[in-house]
Order: structure tokens, then C-alpha cells, then sequence
């Protein structure tokens, strides 16, 4: 063979072998969802849900540094919520939006840079989300931007901001429109760093959604809606018309904020959702029980788009039980608890308040630091539903896992938790090799204190230290390991973290 061909094989061979295996999805076995009538299916099974919506999968936005320096999630933490996702029975979940820079946020990372720049370190934490998402059999809602100014996650404003337009122009400038479109061409023809499929080819979305909650835009800025609504509508169409001219493969769900039944009766609208919140309809005035709002929309989008819930909670669990009953004996294709927050890198949870409600987001299985909004038995309600909807019994609790990580925390310990872990036991010894002594069990590492504030702080962006081992004398050597356990059983030990005290 010549010299020359020969070094050109080795040299493809070694840039092959570099690049990342390419995923290819096995279309019996998990097929793009699409829709047919008001129902979607999964190949020729019908597709339905229960879940819980994961706001920070792609990015965290709860306990912060004080310098805004925030971390996109890590391989674990995205792991641990697919997993508490699977674990609960969902087979859906929803992203928040893709957040868009601000002077305000300081150094906090976002996904959307400056006008037509995109951060790249973002997008490959959105990569691994969706590659993932394959591993837990979990589809993704993943709306585009907010209509909100939220700290950390900005959105529309921002948006037109960072072209040097004034707010509401994202609505009806030329230019912006454009510049939208840019993001949207971006996004839909990427390639994954993790899985090498393009987004508009990957299995794992669900749906495009067009963005997060539209018809607040006007109320929460004193705007009159009938004013905006038109506005926000031929947005709405002109990008969906935009959206299934580059990707015909997934499914497109509106974001409302204009006249429903047009939304309806646009081809490129797919899929219509609600978010429906007791709390919020009692600060607006609005009766608190939910299940008939979600039965008035289902009449409207009846034999005609599918209806998502995408959005529920803040409420009593009978009136959650009722919704969720609701979205079940109707044709409503699923519905998303708000929300899961993961397991922190460095020990302990994630914690989200929701509005000043005692709702601290929730934590798979759940824990006593939740009684006050009644998570273990919300959780355990929402498991229930979640096969009932499919129509399949539901499997036994699995034990928990991966092992935890034993971590040192000021004078004591805290922990790297496992998926469905509902306590933890730690053992010590005084060699490495035992007799080891349990010195603590039923501990649980959903602790939400006093001392996690909802702003950025030095005592926030820290995990608690969620034990310490008064028993232990001064002056000896010590040898600690933990397990995670639940009623199914429990991982295997941590790594043999010593202490001299």
C-alpha cells in the first residue's frame, strides 16, 4: 500500500477516534413523538405523562455566589434529576428558558451572550441534558425564552436589549425578528457535543415550546393586553412557521399570551399548554380549584390540538389530587409538577422558594424538611398518577443509588446524596478496615434551614454541614463511611473519609 494512503487511514482512524460516538436512536424503540389529532403518540402507542417540571436542569439558579459566578449543572446533578424524574414514573419533563445576558446579573453565565452570540460552555451543558435524557427514558419540553425578568434568566427585554433596542420591540422589529431567527437556526441545527445527533434529529425533544408564559408580559409590566395580545400572536406564528421549516421533525407547543382559538387553528401549532397555580389564582382572585380551569381548556382544545398542563402546583394536595384526576380521565396528554430541584455536587439539595410560598421546591422521594407542603405525600401521590395515566402498574420502589460521597464540612460532614436515597447511616471506626459501629441512621440530607437565604450570600452558595459526631473524643483517629437507604434497600458504601480529632 503507498506510504501516503497508508498515513491518511491512520490519521482518519485517530480523528475518529477522538470525536464522540454518535448516538443513533433506535426509532422502534423511541421514535420522535408526534401528534395526531389531540393526542400524541409514541410510534403507534399512545403518549402520556405525569411528571415534574426541572427549572434549573440546565442551569442553576438557586443558592448562588455572592460575585454571580454560577455553575451550569455537572453530569451528577443533571443525573440525579432525570433520575428522581424516572423514579417518580415521568416520562416528560420541561426545561426552563435559555437565559439571555444582563449588565445586572453581573458575571452570572447565560445562554445567550450578546446579539447573535451564544455561550458555547452552556449549550454543551444543554448537550449532555438531552444525550442523558436518553439514558432515563425522560422527554424534554424546552421552551425557547421568557417573557419574565428574571434574576439570572433573562428574556425578551434582554433579548432586545442586547441589539440596542427598546423593550417590546422583540415583538414587531424587523431586526429582532431576524436576530431571533438566527438563534433559532442555531439551536435547531446543533450538533451534540456528547451524542453527535442535531437537535432537530434527537428523539429526546418533546417539543419546542415557544417561549415561557407570553400572556404575562403585558401584566407585569402595566401593559394593556388587548393591545399586546395581536402583537404577541403574529410573533407566535411567524415563528412557528419559521421553526418547522428547519426542523418538520418535532412538535411545536405555543406559550400563550394571545387568542387561543387561533392558536389552535394554525398548522404549525402543536401542542397547547396551561400552567395552572392555586397560589397564584388566589393573589389574582381567581377561584383556587384548579381541576376546572384544566377542564374548560380541554373543551376548547378538544378534537382539535393536544393540551399539556405543563405548569401546576403551589396548592393543598386534594386540590393537586383533583387536577391530577382530572388530567387523567380527560384526553389532557399529561401534566408537570412544579418542581424538582437535584442534589448539590458539593453536598446536600438544591433549594428554589416559589414566591414566597412555603413550597421549597421538591427533593425525589421526599423528607420531613417538606411537611409543611406535604412533599413525601405529594410525591407519593404524584408516582400513583403517573402510571396510572399510562395505563400501567406501577413497579416496586428501587434502592437507591449511586453510593454517596463523603465529604468534610467545617466540623463535620456533609454529602454527595443518591438518587431515592430516603435516609442516610453513618458508620465509624477506629482502623480502616473496622469493626465498624453505626453511629447515626435515619438521617436526611433535605435540611432546608434558617440559614439558606433566596439571595445571594456566602451561606448559600455553602452546603450545610449535615452532621457531626458529638461522641467523638479529642486527640483520636477515626475512620467514617455512609450509605444511602430506602425501603427497597440500600447503595453500597461511600469512600473511608479519616478525621483526626
Amino acid at each position: 500500500m503507498n506510504k501516503a494512503i497508508l498515513f491518511l487511514l491512520i490519521l482518519l482512524n485517530i480523528i475518529e477516534n477522538q470525536l464522540p460516538a454518535q448516538v443513533v436512536p433506535d426509532k422502534n424503540h423511541w421514535p420522535i413523538i408526534i401528534r395526531k389529532g389531540d393526542q400524541l403518540f409514541e410510534g403507534d402507542k399512545l403518549f402520556r405523562f405525569m411528571g415534574l417540571a426541572a427549572p434549573n436542569i440546565q442551569q442553576n439558579e438557586s443558592q448562588i455566589r455572592v460575585d454571580l459566578t454560577n455553575r451550569f449543572p455537572d453530569e451528577f446533578e443533571i443525573r440525579d434529576i432525570l433520575d428522581g424524574i424516572r423514579r417518580i414514573g415521568g416520562r416528560a419533563t420541561r426545561t426552563f428558558s435559555l437565559s439571555v445576558y444582563s449588565p445586572d446579573d453581573k458575571n452570572m453565565p447565560v445562554y445567550i451572550t450578546a446579539r447573535r452570540q451564544y455561550n458555547e460552555e452552556a449549550f454543551q451543558c444543554l448537550d449532555r441534558v438531552i444525550a442523558l435524557s436518553h439514558e432515563y427514558d425522560v422527554r424534554l419540553i424546552i421552551p425557547f425564552i421568557a417573557s419574565q425578568t428574571f434574576g439570572g434568566i433573562r428574556g425578551v427585554d434582554e433579548f432586545s436589549a442586547i441589539a440596542g433596542k427598546p423593550k417590546g420591540a422583540f415583538w414587531t422589529d424587523p431586526e429582532q425578528k431576524e436576530d431571533f431567527k438566527h438563534f433559532l437556526t442555531f439551536i435547531l441545527n446543533r450538533k451534540n457535543t456528547i451524542n453527535g445527533i442535531l437537535y432537530k434529529d434527537d428523539p429526546a425533544i418533546l417539543a419546542w415550546q415557544l417561549g415561557n408564559e407570553f400572556g404575562s408580559y403585558p401584566g407585569d409590566r402595566g401593559l394593556k393586553y388587548d393591545d399586546w395580545s395581536p402583537k404577541i400572536l403574529g410573533w407566535s406564528l411567524e415563528m412557528a412557521d419559521y421553526i418547522k421549516k428547519i426542523d418538520p421533525n418535532h412538535l411545536v407547543m405555543e406559550a400563550g399570551g394571545a387568542d387561543r382559538d387561533k392558536l389552535i387553528a394554525d398548522p404549525n401549532i402543536d401542542i397547547i399548554s396551561d400552567h395552572l397555580y392555586e397560589y397564584w389564582n388566589k393573589m389574582a382572585g381567581r377561584p383556587s380549584r384548579l381541576a376546572p380551569f384544566a377542564l374548560e381548556s380541554y373543551k376548547q382544545c378538544k378534537g382539535k390540538k393536544p393540551l399539556m398542563i405543563d405548569e401546576f402546583g403551589l396548592g393543598s394536595t386534594e386540590n393537586l389530587r383533583e387536577l391530577m384526576q382530572t388530567i387523567r380521565e380527560t384526553n389532557i396528554v399529561g401534566g408537570l409538577l412544579w418542581s424538582i430541584r437535584s442534589h448539590r455536587r458539593d453536598g446536600g439539595w438544591y433549594y428554589h422558594n416559589e414566591g414566597g410560598t412555603p413550597v421549597n421546591s421538591f427533593h425525589v422521594p421526599g423528607f420531613s424538611a417538606g411537611f409543611v407542603y406535604d412533599e413525601v405525600r405529594l410525591l407519593d401521590l404524584l408516582r400513583k398518577e403517573s402510571y396510572l395515566i399510562r395505563g400501567i402498574p406501577a413497579p416496586e420502589i428501587e434502592k437507591p443509588a449511586p453510593e454517596p460521597i463523603l465529604l468534610l464540612k467545617n466540623d463535620g460532614f456533609t454529602w454527595r446524596g443518591s438518587a431515592g436515597a430516603a435516609f442516610y447511616s453513618i458508620e465509624r471506626s477506629e482502623t480502616f478496615n473496622g469493626p465498624w459501629k453505626i453511629i447515626a441512621t435515619g438521617l436526611e440530607d433535605s435540611v432546608l434551614a434558617d440559614v439558606i437565604k433566596f439571595e445571594p450570600s456566602p451561606e448559600a452558595s455553602e452546603p450545610l454541614t449535615l452532621y457531626t459526631d458529638e461522641s467523638a473524643e479529642t486527640g483520636k483517629l477515626y475512620f467514617y463511611r455512609i450509605k444511602g437507604e430506602n425501603v427497597a434497600g440500600s447503595t453500597n458504601y461511600s469512600q473511608i473519609v479519616k478525621v483526626q480529632k
